[in-house]
């Protein structure tokens, strides 16, 4: 019998979120406005209810 080889937790997330910021790439000058935007505005423009979309 072989013996698996075992990655700490830790580790493995930090793998995971690398890989992550990789495959997402630089945001473009639109997304980086909207986000800017929406940390200055602040909850307050948020949808709710029918128009924030159906809970599951």
């Amino acid at each position: 019998m072989k013996t698996s080889k075992r990655a700490p937790k830790l580790l493995l997330a930090a793998r995971y979120q690398a890989e992550a910021r990789r495959l997402a790439g630089c945001p473009s000058s639109i997304e980086r406005q909207f986000l800017s935007v929406s940390l200055a505005k602040g909850k307050e423009l948020e949808p709710v209810g029918l128009m924030a979309g159906v809970r599951t």
